[in-house]
């Protein structure tokens, strides 16, 4: 491992120049497997030889490296090789990553029908460095069909970065010299272009006759939506799968995928695992229910498949032809394990679009539907709300370290500021917080550059001379940290003033809150009667009762409502789970009559707090 990282360290070094790593890799790769090329103009192209002395002593400080561990140099690390040396800033727009050989694979066999595979079409719709494509090259040449055949009649691909494209082809061309074909040059079907844009039919004439695809294999982009280049976001509207929320690229990749299949086709991804559930896969979730395609899932959870990229992910295996979904959940070393039995099947008439599919043994989904179905939903019952946003909360957000009666005295960046007492408010940070105790100690102070008018309690910003006249210290500490407040939101938002917060949610909540946080490992519900404490990175439920959060306390921090989460929300890594206001929404809160809500609010023990709420949901986990 520790070689392995020294000799990525090296590669990487020169990233920023495309053609030297791939000369580096693909002679490194031909010496260190005595392969001789004798024709392939494109191969040839890439060799280094003894005449270029600075790039050659690269070659040997390289190849020393992988003879001092006797490190093989095999196809499946070439491409490890090709997809790291993607520069950074391109696997976050275009979201390049690597698919481990065993998930392709997987991807493929369980794919494929029992047919003849030669007159079949196969296309990789992201192909990042070809690692699907060279897999099914090599199946059906173990079929009996020669690579210049496949290349020219089987393979498809589209990437959106040209050096991908042009390293598909040089693993391609290696793939097939090994195997004696030794061509000047291979007729690829491989484009460069954005697959949102992409028209198969009018770029290839061999689409045009065959009408569309019989497979696609794809590992789609890995880019969130606020990370999305501005034309791919433009593009967007194109896909309908794409309509609901702030959509992920990887999202219209499905319906993408389909269209371009034949009747018969079918299709498998390795992709994200938060579709099912999400606000922004509604739209795809519809889909999915009008097509009724027959969709087997396999979740890996929040287990991590993919080295140095927070995923979670999931292999989706559709085919064009109406069907349930089958769901598993599996952790990737046991993926030669399953068999028809480590599935579920789910009618589509028993999901919920809206809200988010529950893919869960039929135990689980019966739970789930008594626990949102008694009473009324939490939704319903009490406001939820978010905390507030300042974009930049280690500049608005200070520990106070003395104070008089008119400032209050914090260091930043090891200078002390003082700021006016009357411009400041009283936060707290619900992500770090698990019980009362602790809201004295975590408490801080946020400067608040806003006024609320004490009738119609609308907020709004100070305008500047007023702020810079009756708060000059606060003006100034803010003036030092002008620059950093400018690039928020890429610098490409108009504030009201350059001080405003970057959003104007949560700014006049008043009331008792039960704080809670984004994502926990546990039911972390923590009661405050301070009615104009601000919070931030975290929930609140509002209201005026203390009795009424007391005694919803106690229904949250319990076990049915952790069961509920576990099963229903987004998982994280660590057994962390979201409590994002679309996740807790539904949860139902049954009726209870004045003894019972008193009988709950006096129960003191975990274990006769969930006793007493099991029986009452008739639920006993």
């Amino acid at each position: 491992m520790k070689l392995y990282k020294e000799i990525l360290n090296f590669i990487g070094k020169y990233s920023f120049n495309e053609s030297l790593v791939n000369r580096l890799i693909v002679s490194t790769f031909c010496q260190l497997n005595s392969i001789s090329v004798k024709n392939n103009i494109l191969i040839k192209s890439l060799l280094i030889d003894e005449g270029d002395a600075e790039e050659y002593q690269k070659l040997l400080d390289l190849i020393d490296l992988f003879n001092s561990e006797n490190q093989n140099c095999d196809f499946e690390l070439l491409i490890t090789l090709f997809e790291f040396v993607v520069s950074p800033s391109d696997k976050i727009i275009n979201g390049a990553i690597y698919t481990p050989s065993n998930i392709r694979q997987f991807i493929i066999n369980s794919s494929l029908k029992n047919e003849d595979l030669s007159k079949k079409t196969f296309c990789d719709v992201a192909c990042g460095c070809g690692g699907f494509l060279f897999d099914v090259a090599k199946l059906l040449y173990s079929s009996g069909i020669g690579f210049k055949n496949i290349y020219e009649k089987n393979l498809f691909g589209i990437d959106i970065k040209k050096y991908s494209i042009y390293r598909t082809k040089i693993l391609l061309c290696l793939l097939a010299i090994t195997h004696g074909e030794d061509e000047d040059k291979f007729n690829f079907n491989l484009y460069v272009g954005n697959s949102l844009s992409f028209n198969w039919r009018e770029s290839s004439y061999i689409f045009r006759e065959i009408g569309g695809f019989d497979y696609i294999f794809s590992n789609p982009p890995y880019v969130g939506s606020t990370n999305i280049d501005e034309d791919s976001k433009a593009l967007l509207k194109n896909w309908s799968v794409a309509s609901t929320g702030k959509a992920d690229l990887y999202i219209p990749f499905f319906e993408l995928g389909l269209k371009w299949l034949n009747e018969n086709g079918s299709l498998g991804y390795i992709t994200v695992n938060t579709f099912y559930k999400s606000l922004n896969g509604r739209a795809l979730r519809s889909y999915f229910s009008a097509k009724k395609y027959s969709f087997k899932i396999i979740d890996f959870g929040s287990e991590q498949i993919f080295n140095n990229r927070l995923t979670y992910t999931c292999i989706c295996l559709i085919d064009k032809k109406e069907g349930d979904i089958l769901y598993s959940k599996s952790k990737l070393g046991n993926l030669s394990n399953l068999s028809d039995n480590s599935f579920y099947s789910i009618d589509y008439e028993q999901l919920n679009d809206q809200d988010g599919w529950l893919l869960d043994d039929y135990v689980t989904q019966a739970n789930i539907r008594k626990i949102e179905n008694i009473g009324d939903s939490l939704g319903n019952l009490f406001n939820i709300r978010n905390g507030f946003a300042t974009l930049k909360n280690d500049v608005f957000l200070f520990k106070s370290v003395g104070e008089n009666e008119t400032h209050y005295r914090f260091v930043k960046d090891d200078v002390e500021y003082i700021v006016e007492k009357a411009l400041c408010r009283d936060a707290i940070k619900p992500n770090v917080l698990k019980k009362e105790e602790e809201i004295p100690i975590l408490k801080e102070k946020i400067i608040f550059p806003y006024k609320i008018d004490s009738e119609s309690k609308i907020v709004s910003v100070i305008p500047k001379s007023e702020f810079e006249e009756k708060y000059p210290n606060a003006h100034l500490y803010l003036s030092n940290y002008k620059s950093e407040l400018d690039l928020r939101d890429k610098g490409q938002r108009n504030y009201p003033e350059w001080f405003s917060f970057g959003r104007t949610q949560a700014l006049n909540i008043k009331g008792k809150k039960l704080l809670f946080p984004y994502i926990s490992n546990m039911p972390y519900f923590v009661y405050t009667d301070d009615e104009d404490l601000m919070f931030y990175n975290g929930y609140a439920i509002i209201s005026d009762s203390f009795e009424d959060l007391i005694f919803l306390k106690k229904i949250l921090s319990s076990d049915i409502f952790w069961y509920y989460i576990e099963n229903t929300s987004k998982p994280y890594s660590n057994n962390y789970f979201s409590l994002a206001k679309n996740y807790v929404k539904n949860f139902g809160i049954p009726s209870f009559n004045r003894d019972e809500r008193k009988k709950l609010i006096n129960l003191k023990s975990k274990k006769a707090i969930n006793a007493f709420l099991e029986k009452k949901y008739d639920l006993y986990l």
